[in-house]
């Protein structure tokens, strides 16, 4: 009895077509993949600047002083800098400088593909006072992605009674509409 017996196997044609369709499921799934990692590194960015200002709220409401909150220059006086760690301090003689040299906490920042600008009118700076309310003019920090547009960019204000908001681009236009009309962009 002679038993024809069949090569199991893969054509050519299939290995080729198999190949090409993991290729393009591979592309799209790395595509997803950095699209979430950037996502996640934004929502742990706002996160962050969400304690920097809880932190430096609470130490003014609670140590019933004047507190800062700035990046600091390497002669420790608040600059417009916001690419540099963000320090917070006391601040009792409003001179923009650590009460002592001593800084409450300083925040260091890892903002590998976001670009960080203030909206303080030069000033660079925000404070609050002993009630736990910002202290003089308030203002807004913008986050910005740097390598992609994929609508990652949030707007970040602290409002008269010390409260940290933020508001996105939604539909990635590269535009915040802020409920009052003013249009906030990314600075190039």
């Amino acid at each position: 009895m002679n038993i024809a017996r069949k090569f199991a196997g893969f054509t050519l044609l299939e290995l080729v077509i198999t190949i090409a369709l993991v290729a393009i499921v591979t592309g799209f799934a790395t595509q997803s993949f950095g699209r979430w990692v950037e996502q996640s590194k934004h929502r742990t960015l706002i996160e962050h600047y969400h304690s920097v200002f809880a932190f430096a709220r609470w130490s003014a409401a609670s140590q019933r002083q004047l507190v800062t909150v700035c990046p600091l220059s390497l002669k420790n006086v608040c600059v417009d800098n916001w690419q540099r760690p963000i320090s917070v301090f006391d601040d009792s003689d409003n001179d923009k400088q650590p009460d002592g040299g001593t800084v409450l906490r300083e925040f260091p920042l890892d903002l590998d593909g976001f670009k960080l600008h203030s909206r303080t009118a030069g000033r660079g700076y925000f404070q609050f006072n002993p009630e736990g309310m910002t202290h003089g003019a308030m203002g807004s920090l913008v986050l910005c992605p740097t390598v992609t547009t994929s609508g990652n960019m949030s707007y970040m204000a602290i409002n008269i009674a010390g409260r940290f908001r933020v508001e996105h681009d939604e539909d990635a236009d590269g535009m915040i509409e802020l409920s009052w009309g003013t249009k906030v962009y990314c600075s190039s």
